[in-house]
């Protein structure tokens, strides 16, 4: 048997079987981790020489709003650090 059918069995048995409610949840929780992996490599694996750099972050869109937001002053002196680090080597 093929990784499809390996993983088909057990995800039809699941969809069948629960709720719609737990079908959603799933759905979304599923897709916000795929959304977090996607990301995460393309900020790693895809870096352009020719563009700014880019500040690291976990989930797409909200990026690092929230560590920002939190200390503004904080986050610009960390992160200017770690450019002039890269930069310099």
């Amino acid at each position: 048997m093929g990784l499809l059918a390996e993983v088909a069995g057990p995800l039809g048995d699941f969809a069948s079987n629960a709720s719609l409610p737990v079908l959603v949840m799933t759905s979304v929780a599923s897709f916000l981790a795929i959304a977090v992996v996607l990301n995460v490599l393309q900020q790693l694996l895809l870096k352009k020489p020719n563009e700014p750099p880019v500040v690291f972050h976990w989930f797409p869109i909200i990026g690092s709003t929230i560590t920002y937001g939190m200390d503004p002053y904080k986050f610009f002196f960390a992160n200017k650090a770690k450019v002039r680090k890269i930069h310099s080597c």
